[in-house]
């Protein structure tokens, strides 16, 4: 036994030497359920070592699936960011007011809950309910909504970017934007779940009067 166990040392080493360093690769493929085709890209890439010298790894998509050529550690680490992010998206539900201030001091019963808010931020004396529309959608979509005051018919649209944070800290990234005769409102920024928000004040009715448009964002249902 003694005697082999140097040629056995050298054999080994000389099988290293003809491997050259190459890591074993393997193929998998991953099927997407929920995950956009860049979403997806975006979060295994990380995992994929397209320059690697020796060994490259490589992916391609095709429509719903993914397939892989790594290393099975790296293979088991891409099924796990998998496995945590393609899941269900929740559904979002923003109910915008549009709310008209002017100098006759009014109380509406329907904005009653954030006109305490109103008065701190600005100085008019009264308040009204000009429009109200509610739009849902999930993570990464876009919506829209025709809404209607006694000034006429305003465009708004939403981009629902992102959500993050849990329980109280619960947070998601809107860009809004509403348009008017004349001129556009737009503006993005990161809003509580289930606060509402005054996103800013702009000229309506052609500049006679002040709009103030505000919105809540709730989560209501996880998408199926």
């Amino acid at each position: 036994m003694n005697a082999r166990t140097p040629v056995a040392i050298v054999l080994a080493v000389a099988l290293t030497a003809c491997h050259g360093g190459r890591p074993d690769l393997d193929t998998r493929t991953f099927e997407l359920k929920y995950l956009r085709e860049h979403e997806a890209s975006a979060l295994i890439s990380p995992y994929v070592y397209a320059d690697r010298p020796e060994g490259k790894g490589v992916f391609s998509v095709a429509g719903t699936m993914i397939t892989v050529r790594e290393t099975r550690d790296n293979l088991d680490k891409i099924a796990r960011v998998l496995t945590e992010y393609d899941r269900p998206r929740p559904t979002v539900r923003l109910t915008f007011r549009l709310i008209e201030a002017d100098g006759t001091p009014t109380v509406d019963p329907a904005i009653v809950d954030i006109e305490a808010v109103l008065r701190k931020l600005f100085r008019f004396r009264g308040y009204r309910l000009a429009a109200e529309g509610v739009v849902s959608g999930v993570e990464g979509s876009q919506v829209s909504q025709m809404l209607s005051g006694p000034a006429g018919r305003y465009d708004l649209g939403a981009d629902i970017d992102r959500l993050s944070g849990r329980g109280d800290s619960a947070t998601v990234q809107l860009g809004v934007r509403l348009n008017l005769d004349p001129g556009a409102f737009m503006t993005r920024l990161g809003v509580p779940l289930g606060k509402t928000a005054v996103l800013g004040n702009l000229g309506g009715d052609r500049g006679k009067t002040t709009l103030i448009l505000t919105v809540r964002p709730e989560v209501i249902s996880a998408s199926p």
